[in-house]
């Protein structure tokens, strides 16, 4: 038996940058032998396995064939495989490295000599991401993943190899890309979002003429450039942000007109199958982004803490929504901490407001009414002491 670290911790060591997490391919052993030693199985019939103490990722080495349709349709062969054949069903050459460590319980490396079968080191030293064979084809999320790795390492001056570009543009005009599920894509989304990468990489895919077989509706918005070139800088700005903030920014919905906008993140949304949660912020940015371009009022106050449910203790709606409000808003009228001092104020005076302060004779709609008209007042009255101060 051998066992190879592989992948991702070999590549980010050789260029310096931190390893994550460790993926380990083993030769020579089969499913038995692995079980019995504590590792657990990650599925039914898939050839990896959890370390019982580290909880890392081995691999037995396989061959993958393509058998049918989406990323399901493939046979898996483990016996009698070799770590050449295993490298090779790989995507990129810079993923196809290999160094041999001791044993599955001691992963030191017997000898630290990295293990090239394809030319990743080559490629690594001048910045290329190259696919490594024909099979390349077999997976559309592929052409993804390779735009997600020029995202990553877009500020080390990495480039796609000429003839992949080419390749993931034919997939992509072949409607490769439909094959996906929303799944799949979103997973891709979140990584990028997750490293702070987001704006390369949807940046890259417009540029490689990739995004019109992805998300024709958001390639059709980003037709004009000044609204291209104004959501990629702002993606930029949120890069340290939640999910929820950068997606609401990627959709635009600060940028044109509020039905359109609302119906473009929801077709987004529906093909990215994106979360409620992201989607609610898109939407709320889209109807209160100009809120502090000039003096709020009360009543877009109150509607902000109602509908982000401030008013009942939910938080983290509210700051996510005031976040995104100051990236997209060039001049607002105040800070974002002022904003926040001036929205907590609010939010007490909106909660100070009780049933026992309106006519006691009032009756159904009457009483909700009654009570939105005081909270206004009394909103409008805190609102004005705010701009007094400033």
């Amino acid at each position: 038996m051998q066992v190879y670290l592989v992948g991702g911790a070999v590549r980010d060591s050789l260029l310096g940058l931190p390893v994550k997490d460790k993926d380990f391919v083993v030769v020579g052993a089969g499913f038995d032998t692995i079980k019995k030693l504590g590792f657990t199985q990650v599925g039914a019939d898939f050839p990896v396995f959890l370390h019982p103490d580290t909880h890392h990722e081995y691999a037995l080495a396989r061959i993958e064939r393509k058998n049918g349709v989406g990323y399901q349709g493939f046979s898996t062969q483990t016996k009698s495989v070799s770590l050449a054949d295993d490298l090779l069903r790989r995507d990129l050459t810079i993923n196809a490295l290999a160094i041999e460590v001791i044993g599955l319980f001691d992963d030191t490396p017997t000898t630290g000599e990295v293990i090239d079968l394809y030319g990743g080191l080559t490629d690594l030293s001048n910045k290329t991401l190259r696919h490594i064979s024909p099979a390349f084809t077999e997976d559309p999320l592929r052409i993804l993943r390779t735009v997600r790795f020029l995202a990553r390492y877009f500020e080390q001056g990495f480039k796609i190899a000429d003839e992949t570009l080419t390749l993931m543009q034919t997939m992509a005009k072949a409607g490769e890309l439909s094959q996906l599920s929303r799944e799949r894509i979103w997973a891709e989304s979140i990584k990028t979002m997750q490293t702070g990468t987001a704006h390369h990489y949807w940046q890259a895919l417009k540029t490689l003429r990739i995004l019109p077989y992805l998300l024709k509706e958001l390639d059709d918005h980003w037709q004009n450039d000044s609204i291209f070139n104004q959501i990629i800088h702002d993606l930029s700005l949120a890069k340290n942000h939640t999910i929820a903030v950068q997606f609401a920014i990627m959709c635009g919905g600060h940028l044109g007109d509020d039905t359109t906008n609302k119906t473009l993140i929801q077709k987004i949304a529906n093909r990215l199958n994106t979360p409620n949660y992201p989607v609610q912020i898109a939407t709320l940015l889209t109807e209160f982004h100009a809120i502090f371009n000039k003096t709020p009022n009360a009543n877009d106050i109150i509607r902000l803490i109602e509908k982000t449910k401030a008013h009942q203790g939910e938080q983290r709606t509210l700051n996510d929504v005031i976040m995104t409000i100051f990236i997209v808003t060039k001049k607002p009228i105040i800070s974002k901490n002022q904003a926040m001092t001036l929205l907590n104020d609010a939010i007490n005076t909106y909660k100070s407001v009780g049933i026992h302060e309106i006519d006691p004779s009032l009756k159904g709609k009457e009483i909700g009414m009654a009570l939105t008209k005081l909270r206004l007042s009394k909103l409008q009255d805190t609102l004005n002491e705010h701009v007094n101060d400033a």
